[in-house]
């Protein structure tokens, strides 16, 4: 967590007092904390949005993967094809 620094030359500044009173609830401070810091409850594969980036990411890799398996086909060079075959004409 970084910690912000505020340096003047007036010096330190006195909290006003509701700026007090906002940090004497303590179940609120508390509440901020674990929202903050603690992680969600719910798990990562229960959550629709992320469920769904999880399968495209796998769906994709997968893809990738057997596209990279697949052996490639020479293509002949034209000077390598058969000539044509003349017509009785």
């Amino acid at each position: 967590m970084k910690r912000r620094y505020r340096i003047t030359p007036e010096g330190h500044r006195q909290p006003t007092d509701s700026e007090i009173a906002r940090y004497r609830d303590p179940k609120r401070l508390l509440y901020n904390y674990s929202r903050a810091v603690q992680r969600p409850q719910k798990p990562l594969y229960r959550d629709p949005k992320a469920f769904l980036i999880l399968l495209l990411i796998v769906l994709l890799a997968y893809l990738i993967s057997e596209e990279r398996r697949k052996p490639e086909v020479p293509v002949p060079a034209p000077t390598e094809q058969a000539p044509p075959v003349p017509s009785d004409g």
